[in-house]
C-alpha cells in the first residue's frame, strides 16, 4: 500500500503521521471552548459566587439596604451604535460565537441528488446590499460519494493501519477533542496570548461541523465496522456517516486558517518558505490518518474531508479579510478515486503559496477540482472582519519603544 507521500503516511514501519484524529467527530462541539476557557471570570474576584442562591439573597438584601430614594436619570445617555463592530469587545465570547456563526451559517445553503451514488452540494449565498438583499447561489463544494466496491477495496488499509494502534493509542484518545491544542505545539497559541485566534479557530470548527454533518447525512457512507467483524475499532464508532471525515475537515480548516493568520501578520519568521504551513498540514494529516488507525474511517473519507476543510477555510478567510479578491469552489468526485491509493494531502494543497491545485488525480480524469474566481460582490462581514483583525494582530511582533 502507498504511504501517502510524506512522513505523515507512515504505513510501513515508519509509523508516520498516522493519527491526529482528534477532531473527535466534534460531537456536540464538546470542548470547543476548551483550549483557553475564554469566558472565565477568573481573576475578577469570584463573581460567579453571586449566581448561587446565597449570592442572590445577598444581592437582594444589599440593594434594600443602599438603594434609597430614586435618582434622576442622566439626560446625556445615548443610544448604542447600530452595526458597530467595536461593540463586540464588550460581549462575552459565547455571545460573539453566536454572532460569528450566524454570519457564516446564513451565507451557505444546501441541496442533494440521489443517483447511483449520492451527491451533496454546498452553495455560497452572495448578496448585494439592499432591503431585502438580492441573493445569488453559487457553487462552494460538490461532493459525490464513491461506490460500495471502492469502500470494500479500501478495507485492506483498515487491517494494515490497525498494526499502529498500540503506538498511537494515547494520541488517538487525546485527539477526540479539538485539534487546537495540537496546533499549539507548532504555533504559539495560548489563551492569554492569542484569545482571538482561539475564537476564530473555534468559529471555524463550529462552521465545519455545521456543514460536514449535513453532507454526511446525504451521503450516508457506511463505517468500516459495518463491513467486517474483524475491524474492531479501538474507540466507539460515531453514529454519523463515514464520508467526509469530520476529523479531517476540522483539522484542515483550522490548520489552514492558522497558517493564513501567520502569513497575514507579516512577521518575518512566518514568511519562511511555507515551513510553518507545511508542519500544520502534516499535523492535520496525522489527525486524519489516525482515524483510520483507530478503525473508524477509510482513507477516502480523509481525502473528502480535507478537501472540504481546505475549501471552507478559504471561504471563511474571504468573509473575514477585506483584501481577499477571489472566491474558491471545489469538487470531489469519489467515483473517480482509485481505491488502491492512500490519503495524501500533498495532492490537495500547496502550503508555501497557500493554494489548492486546479486538479487532483489523473490529468484526464481528476477526482478533485478547485476553481478560484474574482469575487463580484462585497462579501465581507463586519463582525468577522473585526475578529480577523484582532487575531492577525496577535501574531505581529511588538515593536521596541
Amino acid at each position: 500500500m502507498a504511504n501517502g507521500g510524506g512522513p505523515e503516511g507512515g504505513l510501513g514501519g515508519l509509523g508516520g503521521l498516522g493519527g491526529l484524529g482528534g477532531l473527535g467527530g466534534l460531537g456536540g462541539l464538546g470542548g470547543l471552548g476548551g483550549l483557553g476557557g475564554l469566558g472565565g471570570l477568573g481573576g475578577l474576584g469570584g463573581l460567579a459566587a453571586t449566581e448561587s442562591p446565597l449570592g442572590a439573597e445577598s444581592l437582594l438584601t444589599t440593594r434594600d439596604g443602599i438603594v434609597g430614594a430614586p435618582l434622576d436619570l442622566d439626560p446625556n445617555i445615548v443610544q448604542g451604535c447600530c452595526e458597530f463592530p467595536k461593540n463586540l469587545k464588550r460581549l462575552s465570547p459565547e455571545v460573539r460565537a453566536s454572532i460569528f456563526m450566524f454570519e457564516l451559517g446564513t451565507r451557505v445553503t444546501y441541496s442533494a441528488s440521489c443517483d447511483e451514488t449520492a451527491t451533496a452540494y454546498l452553495w455560497r449565498l452572495d448578496s448585494k446590499p439592499g432591503q431585502p438583499p438580492k441573493v445569488a447561489a453559487k457553487p462552494l463544494v460538490e461532493m459525490t460519494a464513491p461506490t460500495m466496491q471502492q469502500f470494500k477495496d479500501q478495507m485492506g488499509y483498515l487491517s494494515g493501519y490497525a498494526d499502529l494502534r498500540q503506538d498511537r493509542a494515547a494520541e488517538i484518545l487525546a485527539q477526540l477533542g479539538t485539534p487546537v491544542p495540537f496546533l499549539a505545539s507548532i504555533a504559539f497559541v495560548d489563551p492569554a496570548r492569542t484569545p482571538f485566534t482561539i475564537e476564530l479557530l473555534n468559529t471555524a470548527l463550529r462552521f465545519a461541523n455545521y456543514n460536514h454533518m449535513r453532507i454526511k447525512y446525504t451521503i450516508a457512507a457506511k463505517r468500516p465496522i459495518e463491513f467486517s467483524p474483524q475491524v474492531q475499532p479501538m474507540i466507539p464508532t460515531p453514529t454519523h456517516g463515514s464520508l467526509p471525515s469530520g476529523h479531517a475537515t476540522e483539522a484542515f480548516i483550522t490548520a489552514r486558517l492558522l497558517w493564513k493568520l501567520l502569513r497575514a501578520s507579516g512577521t518575518p519568521q512566518y514568511q519562511q518558505d511555507g515551513v510553518w504551513g507545511e508542519m500544520m498540514m502534516r499535523l492535520a494529516s496525522r489527525i486524519a490518518i489516525n482515524r483510520t488507525v483507530a478503525g473508524v474511517h477509510f482513507p477516502m473519507d480523509s481525502v473528502a474531508g480535507s478537501l472540504l476543510g481546505l475549501t471552507l477555510a478559504d471561504f471563511i478567510h474571504e468573509h473575514c479579510d477585506p483584501t481577499m479578491q477571489d472566491s474558491t469552489s471545489a469538487k470531489f468526485i469519489g467515483t473517480r478515486f482509485d481505491a488502491a491509493n492512500d490519503f495524501d494531502w500533498h495532492q490537495l494543497y500547496e502550503a508555501e503559496d497557500d493554494l489548492q491545485p486546479k486538479k487532483s488525480g489523473p490529468n484526464g480524469n481528476p477526482w478533485a477540482t478547485t476553481s478560484r474566481k474574482p469575487s463580484k460582490n462585497e462579501v465581507q462581514s463586519g463582525p468577522l472582519e473585526w475578529l480577523w483583525g484582532k487575531a492577525v494582530a496577535e501574531w505581529q511582533d511588538l515593536p521596541c519603544e
